[in-house]
């Protein structure tokens, strides 16, 4: 079991790094919206940001997933992080 540790990053700095991470990607079209964010599931010490995906004004299935360290802050994509 993993032991819960308040992260040093609180909720509305996850989503705001969250949101910088997006403009600085080449989106090629399509816009991210973040939805929501909490204290990720599996490794309660960061942060899952949900975000939504759309593409030429209508909302894609299925969202985005961003996870922010905890600790660090560092933003990576949720396939990047489990790689």
């Amino acid at each position: 079991m993993t032991k819960r540790r308040k992260p040093n990053v609180s909720l509305e700095q996850a989503k705001l790094l969250a949101g910088e991470y997006i403009a600085a990607q080449d989106l090629k079209g399509w816009r991210l919206e973040i939805v929501e964010a909490h204290r990720a599931g599996a490794d309660p010490n960061n942060w899952s940001v949900i975000v939504d995906r759309f593409w030429e004004g209508g909302l894609v299935d299925g969202p985005q997933i961003l996870i922010v360290n905890g600790a660090t802050g560092e933003v990576r994509t949720f396939e990047s992080y489990y790689e």
